[in-house]
């Protein structure tokens, strides 16, 4: 092939989108067409490094702002809910309120009712002080007939004893009577007289005696039973001061039951206005979080038009051969794959575990085993990326699987350990494409 002819098929193949063509050609022409391949394609992989660059920071600015929507989403959820229970807290204070008055009132009538039972129990300690004092005179009372009676024991005893005697007497006086004879019979008659008065008065005295006995014994009966009447006054009336320092207690305490409650009523009724302003204020804060969702999303839109608009633009670029194009579009569609697991785990969009392929079959894996290794195979960068670029391939399937499953929660945790391998990934292609 002539000279001509490969510097015309070089330009074409320019023309065509392949600027690693070369003539090969010594001659000046050549030469000039080969330095301008080279100046065409550093600008070409310029401009797509550019143009890759500004979509990978729209990628993280886009995946930014849907997580704050997804999180105002939340926060506007979260304030509503928070407005609403801080109402139910307002509506439950005044409630307290309600029945702190009630309790107060209660409260009242039990301090009045321990107050007549106060002076309920000091009328009874009354009663029984008196009735105790009563049983005493009475119980003295019946001591003195205690002493009357045994004096009259003794008084009778000497009838008795004199009565024996008068009896010896007589009968003394009836056997001198008869010695006598007929000049003692009247003096004998007399001494009979006496002596059957004697006896009488003996018998009368031990019936005395007998009836004194049996009322002694009943004095005893009623000494004692005036005596358990005495202690039981005194244990009533000891009962009954206990009864009344209860009632003080029971008095003071409720004083003091009535005046926290009022306290209570005063604490949540100021709770309830407390309550009410922040209910008011959360409510503002809710409008306010739901507008700037709303702005967000309308940016967020904006943002993804523009995205589209360099993905565009990027697809035509790509459509150039450049000898470093892929390691810059590798970049772009390791940070797309990334923003597509952000979007999933927002709900924005569905990805099946059969869309993620593994390390070996996408575009940079696909470079790294053919082109790649012929042409870099010797930089330790090229040999460190497998490693982190097959574990983002790992990663992205268990994000995937999980959120299918339903765990979004662990789907989200899993997305957080993308972070480290997916940097890596990005900087050992810029060490590439700087060699």
């Amino acid at each position: 092939m002539s000279n001509k002819d490969k510097v015309t098929s070089t330009l074409e193949q320019f023309a065509a989108g392949n600027f690693t063509a070369r003539t090969g050609g010594q001659d000046a022409m050549g030469k000039a067409v080969d330095k301008l391949g080279l100046n065409l394609e550093t600008m070409v992989e310029d401009l797509l490094e550019k143009q890759v660059g500004n979509c990978i920071n729209i990628f993280e600015v886009v995946s930014t702002m849907s997580r704050m929507t997804d999180g105002m989403s939340n926060m506007d959820e979260r304030t509503l809910s928070m407005a609403a229970a801080t109402e139910e807290l307002a509506t439950t204070n005044e409630q307290i309120a309600g029945s702190s008055d009630e309790a107060v009132a209660l409260a009242s009538q039990a301090v009045e009712a321990a107050n007549m039972g106060s002076a309920s129990v000091e009328s009874a300690l009354s009663v029984l002080s008196e009735m105790a004092e009563r049983a005493r005179s009475a119980m003295s009372e019946v001591e003195k007939l205690v002493n009357f009676s045994s004096d009259i024991g003794t008084i009778v005893a000497s009838i008795q004893r004199i009565a024996g005697q008068t009896n010896m007497l007589a009968l003394n006086a009836t056997i001198e009577a008869a010695r006598a004879g007929d000049a003692g019979k009247g003096f004998a008659v007399v001494a009979g007289e006496v002596k059957a008065l004697s006896q009488q008065t003996a018998k009368a005295a031990s019936e005395i005696s007998q009836k004194i006995g049996q009322l002694q014994g009943e004095i005893d009966s009623v000494v004692t039973l005036f005596s358990e009447n005495v202690e039981r006054a005194e244990r009533g009336g000891s009962a009954a001061e206990d009864a009344g320092r209860s009632m003080q207690d029971v008095i003071v305490a409720f004083s003091t039951v009535s005046e926290q409650v009022h306290h209570i009523k005063m604490a949540a009724s100021d709770q309830g206005e407390a309550s009410r302003e922040i209910a008011k204020r959360t409510h503002e804060v809710s409008e306010l979080v739901s507008h700037e969702s709303h702005e967000i999303n309308h940016t967020s839109t904006q943002m993804r038009e523009l995205e589209g608009g360099i993905r565009g633009q990027l697809d035509n670029l790509s459509k150039n051969q450049v000898s470093r194009g892929v390691l810059s579009l590798a970049k772009t569609d390791h940070m797309l794959w990334k923003k597509r697991l952000v979007d999933m785990v927002l709900g924005h969009e569905n990805i099946s575990p059969s869309d993620v392929t593994d390390h070996r079959h996408c575009r940079l894996g696909k470079w790294y085993y053919s082109e790649g290794q012929q042409t870099y195979g010797h930089e330790d960068a090229f040999v460190a990326l497998e490693r982190p670029h097959a574990e983002v391939h790992r990663l992205a399937r268990e994000i995937v699987e999980k959120y299918n499953n339903g765990d979004k929660a662990g789907a989200n945790a899993v997305l957080e350990n993308v972070g480290a391998p997916s940097s890596e990934v990005v900087s050992l292609l810029e060490q590439l494409r700087s060699k």
